[in-house]
């Protein structure tokens, strides 16, 4: 009697096949054969971050953990701010440009900042801001209410091409700030004298 052979085509079958891996943004994608770009992750501060890596991604369907409080930077619209002035002396001035945190959530302020003199009309005046690298940048958390401040220095010496009798510039009565990485500006009363150099201003980072 003839026995029927049966064969059993199924048995090591790629179980894999149509199987998902997880992606660098913690999704899943599918396999090889037909996998798509990650897409970047955008940070909350305009700039991209790097991809985590395979083994940290997290599990399907899970939510991205929230940012520690306090990892945002410090928005024009948190802050207030004045100018207070220290020591002076042979024609030179010192000021401390202080940033105040008036907001209800803790922030984070680094590197330098802009500015501009204002005159009693509300128009600009000649203004040149150099950056001093005596305090450098460091990251200066302020928790509300907390401040951080930038050392500023100006001559009130006239330059060349400037009068050299009466007001060597138009005097100020206000300083518009634009804090580190803001595109806003604030303003602080100016109640300092005019600033010769044809507005030069020296301006450290802030720090703490």
């Amino acid at each position: 009697m003839a026995l029927a052979a049966v064969l059993l085509s199924s048995c090591g079958q790629d179980q894999r096949l149509g199987a998902t891996v997880p992606n660098a943004q913690g999704g899943t994608s599918p396999s090889a054969a037909a996998s798509e770009e990650a897409q970047p992750t955008q940070a909350q501060t305009g700039t991209s971050e790097a991809a985590e890596p395979a083994t940290s991604a997290r599990p399907t369907g899970s939510k991205p953990a929230p940012k520690p409080a306090g990892s945002e930077r410090c928005h024009t619209s948190m802050l207030s701010g004045s100018v207070q002035p220290s020591d002076s002396g042979a024609g030179q001035r010192y000021a401390e440009l202080v940033l105040t945190n008036t907001s209800g959530e803790t922030c984070n302020i680094y590197g330098y900042g802009g500015m501009q003199l204002i005159g009693a009309d509300g128009s600009p005046l000649p203004t040149k801001v150099e950056r001093t690298p005596n305090p450098g940048p460091a990251l200066v958390r302020l928790a509300p209410g907390g401040s951080a401040s930038a050392t500023l220095h100006w001559s009130v010496i006239p330059h060349e091409g400037e009068p050299e009798t009466g007001q060597c510039e138009p005097t100020p009565v206000r300083l518009d700030v634009i804090p580190p990485d803001e595109t806003d500006a604030l303003s602080a009363t100016w109640d300092l004298g005019a600033v010769c150099g044809f507005g030069t201003i020296s301006g450290s980072a802030y720090h703490s």
